[in-house]
């Protein structure tokens, strides 16, 4: 995974369909980290060029707007990325995976393939906010915990919960306006 500013991950023999590889390798999808293959003998590496860009496993989230804003920059690419003829569901999404450039505020994903027997988006997703929950200090942790609530119980569109998030960010903003 992500090491000395090298991220790279061990891909096991048709983990990822080959017009994925096309794509994800062209630079076309500039969302999702850019990826080169190396072959080796029972399957291949994938490389990804990080340059600007640092794991969220790396940043202290303390703050519910910085959590959302994150979030609804990594939603916002899963609704794209189906353009591309990439799943959302197959996409392993993580503070490992999702990485952030501070200095411009862009988000990108490396694409890894969920290998897991039954990829679930939902469950991927939940997963992702309560790892974005886990350092927040500013007691307003409830936003993220409505989120997880709305993607887990519904099945709603990318589109719905990319709006419920910005709904979440707005009224955040309204309770620190009125508090300061």
């Amino acid at each position: 995974m992500w090491e000395n500013n090298d991220f790279r991950i061990k891909l096991s023999e048709n983990s990822m369909m080959e017009y994925e590889k096309v794509m994800l390798s062209s630079g076309q999808c500039d969302f999702f980290m850019p990826m080169g293959f190396m072959g080796e003998g029972d399957g291949e590496t994938a490389c990804y060029d990080c340059s600007g860009f640092v794991p969220l496993s790396s940043y202290r989230i303390e703050k519910t707007e910085d959590a959302l804003y994150l979030l609804e920059r990594t939603l916002i690419i899963l609704g794209k990325s189906v353009e591309y003829l990439i799943s959302p569901y197959r996409i392993t999404l993580n503070t490992n995976t999702v990485f952030y450039n501070k200095d411009t505020g862009q988000v990108k994903i490396a694409y890894v393939p969920n290998q897991s027997e039954n990829p679930d988006l939902r469950k991927n997703l939940v997963a992702f906010i309560g790892q974005l929950k886990e350092e927040i200090r500013d007691g307003c942790e409830e936003y993220l915990t409505e989120t997880a609530k709305y993607i887990y119980y519904k099945n709603y569109y990318i589109k719905d919960v990319i709006t419920k998030v910005a709904l979440f960010k707005r009224k955040l903003y309204v309770k620190d306006a009125v508090v300061n």
